[in-house]
Parts: C-alpha cells; structure tokens; sequence
C-alpha cells in the first residue's frame, strides 16, 4: 500500500482480495508493506498480481494492458517483455477490446460461466453483425470454444497437426493426456480447457 498525504490514509496498491478475506475472518492486524511507486508500477503490478485471479473479467485485465501501453507507448512486444507473458497472449488479450460495443457490454454482464476468453478471441474472426448471436448461442450451450474455433476456421484441423503440443497429467485414478492445438501452452491455457472439460461433464451428468 501507499499513504495518501492528501487523505491522511494508506491506499491499497496490491492485495484487496487478501485484505477482504482478512477482515472477514476477524483479523485486526495483518502485516503490509508501505511503498511510493509511480502510477504505472502500480498499474503493473495490479496487472500482474490480477492476471491470476480465475474470476477476473478478462476485459478488466484487457483495458488495463492497453493503458498501460497507451501510457508509456509500449508496443506488444514491449508488454510482454514488461509483464513477463508472450506476446502472443498479449495480443490475443488486447484484440477482445476491438469486439462489437454490444459485444463487449454482454460478456462484462456475464453470469452464466460459460463465455470464455477462447470464446472471446474466436469471436474477433466473425463479422460484427453475426457477433452478437454468436454469443446468445455460447450462453445457451450450443457453441463449445473448440466448436466456435472450428466454426471461424474451418480448415484449422486439418492444418495444424505439425504445431500440437501435449501435456500428460498421473492422478490418483487416471491419466489425463491433453492436446494442444498451438506451441504456446501456458498454465493458464491448461487451467482454462480443464474448466471447460469439467462444465461438459457436469452438463452431461445433468442430461
């Protein structure tokens, strides 16, 4: 956090979600550092340290990139060196900001947990005007990110065999062996489809 003269009070610059989770478990005290960085080492370490959060809007995170950019005039290139994520990522994130208003004001809304950022980024390949009820399909279960992919990029199956990449995961009671249509697989790439698996098996448990 920082002190804030003009207040007379300490601002949180990192770890409001830690600070909330303090005071509802009754803690009076919980240990800080107080710092006075410029605004733009405040927005990326905001960036970072949100980046993580499973329940952020990824247009949060998105906006945030782009004053950050804007701000210091970063190319891509420049933002992933600085937040420490491909560029790939980088630009991927910032290309949700170019979807339709209308869009954009639906997935901020979202409450059904089934729009994605794969979602999202596959949509940029549509026409604004066919956007829209594109994303009416994907609330109500009838486009999967992997079918929606597919939709935008009919021949992307039988044209990217040379760039899968696989990951093999040993639990308690199976192995779980994952393919990956890009070279880029993050952690988050991997958390983001075994969130999906996990929806399309509930769903089917439900039928």
């Amino acid at each position: 956090m920082r002190y804030v003269e003009a207040g007379d009070r300490y601002r949180i610059i990192a770890g409001e979600c830690r600070y909330r989770a303090a005071r509802e478990a009754g803690l009076i005290e919980i240990p800080c550092w107080v710092r006075t960085p410029r605004d733009s080492e405040i927005l990326l370490q905001q960036i970072v340290e949100n980046w993580q959060r499973s329940d952020l809007n990824p247009f949060e995170l998105a906006e945030s990139l782009a004053i950050l950019r804007d701000s210091n005039g970063y190319s891509q290139q420049q933002l992933a060196q600085t937040t420490g994520k491909s560029k790939g990522e980088i630009s991927k994130l910032l290309s949700i900001l170019e979807l339709s208003p209308e869009v954009q004001d639906v997935a901020r809304s979202d409450t059904t947990g089934r729009l994605t950022k794969r979602h999202l980024y596959a949509l940029r390949s549509f026409p604004e005007t066919r956007q829209l009820r594109l994303v009416a399909s994907i609330q109500a279960g009838r486009h999967t990110a992997e079918s929606l992919e597919k939709l935008a990029d009919p021949g992307r199956s039988s044209t990217q065999h040379n760039n899968l990449q696989y990951r093999t995961f040993r639990t308690k009671t199976a192995d779980v062996r994952m393919t990956f249509r890009t070279t880029d697989v993050t952690p988050e790439l991997i958390l983001e489809a075994l969130r999906e698996v996990r929806r399309m098996v509930t769903e089917d448990g439900e039928r």
